[in-house]
């Protein structure tokens, strides 16, 4: 099944027209050099041409093929300490457990999680437990951009594809996930429209990795045009404890501070915590902004403490991730990128669905 699926990426080519009001996508395959990707190295998904979104490619490929086919699935997850990657974790496994349902009983799943997002040496070695045990294509939110070079570099080769999802890292052979500037864009234009003008800061997570870069910088633009005026940003490494006292520290250095706004919920979190603890009230005195998703950050918003949140819907990704692995190993050819959705829930929309809120369905399998 393996270099069957290596030889459909290498060499299948696909540009279908969707209508006169949609553009025209060349769908071309993960793109490996001779081979293979290259370990040393790894793309930006924000500079690959003929990137599409999930509900673009389910229009261009249609239904999931119907088959008797038998393949593995590998799930790599960072961490189960993150009610991030466990949501995406049962977004993986929920939509198996769909296809076995309606047909496609072949596919299986095994899904692996590092102890937490320090452990870059316990990642790799689960990624290659998982090439040892026979996986036929891998999907893997790595620590780092380079932690899973050597696991790569083993996938390949074995001639197993390895698909990054949520986080680009050296060697994968396309993303899916959502756009990590847009996260930040959104977020500016959520404090723009609701909060309007003030002083600002930042709680960025780990220094040298792309998603807290783009977060950080879509933030300025989406807040540009705006009378909001970004003071100061400081890591925090996307932890709360941390984010508690950078934003105390802030709360501290800067008078009369409006907006803040966390690369990730857990820090988010973090700041409410500090916020309260000064004094201040939420949502009045001052708005905390995040960004994943989590149900953790869903309640603070009902609890009218966070203000917004930025999701992406980890569940769904996970989901949405699954079933482009599913379409790969059953012939279909995806383009290198593949963007999952992202938008601001605040006290205006907590209320409704996730599914709703991103128009999910369910996918169809061929008869």
């Amino acid at each position: 099944m393996n270099k069957r699926v290596v030889s459909m990426l290498l060499t299948a080519a696909m540009a279908v027209s969707l209508t006169a009001s949609v553009a025209v996508y060349a769908v071309c395959p993960a793109q490996f050099a001779v081979g293979w990707g290259d370990t040393n190295d790894a793309f930006d998904p924000l500079t690959v041409e003929g990137a599409i979104t999930f509900e673009e490619m389910r229009e261009l490929c249609g239904d999931i093929p119907a088959s008797d086919a038998e393949f593995s699935i590998a799930g790599n997850i960072r961490t189960e300490d993150n009610v991030y990657w466990t949501a995406l974790r049962d977004g993986y496994k929920d939509m198996v457990t769909f296809l076995n349902e309606k047909g496609l009983a072949g596919v299986s799943i095994d899904v692996q999680s590092a102890l937490n997002e320090a452990d870059t040496e316990g990642q790799v070695a689960i990624m290659k437990d998982q090439i040892r045990s026979e996986a036929d294509i891998i999907m893997i939110s790595p620590i780092s951009t380079s932690n899973c070079t050597e696991g790569v570099e083993n996938a390949h080769n074995d001639d197993i594809a390895c698909i990054a999802v949520n986080n680009e890292f050296n060697g994968a052979d396309m993303f899916v996930g959502p756009n990590s500037y847009e996260e930040g864009v959104q977020a500016g234009e959520w404090a723009a429209a609701n909060v309007k003008s003030g002083k600002a800061v930042i709680i960025m997570g780990l220094a040298g990795t792309d998603v807290v870069k783009n977060r950080t910088e879509g933030f300025k633009a989406g807040l540009e045009g705006s009378e909001i005026e970004v003071l100061d940003q400081q890591n925090a490494d996307w932890d709360r404890d941390t984010a508690k006292d950078v934003c105390a520290t802030f709360l501290k250095t800067y008078d009369d501070l409006k907006v803040i706004f966390c690369n990730n919920d857990v820090m988010a979190l973090g700041a409410v915590e500090a916020i309260k603890e000064a004094g201040l009230t939420l949502n009045e005195d001052i708005f905390v902004i995040g960004a994943d998703g989590t149900d953790e950050a869903y309640e603070s918003i009902k609890n009218g403490e966070l203000s917004a949140t930025i999701s992406m819907f980890p569940y769904y990704e996970g989901m949405m991730a699954s079933e482009v692995t599913t379409r790969i190993m059953l012939g279909q050819t995806m383009p290198k990128v593949i963007w999952t959705p992202s938008l601001a829930v605040d006290a205006s929309n907590i209320e409704n669905n996730d599914a709703d809120l991103i128009g999910w369905t369910d996918p169809v399998i061929a008869e």
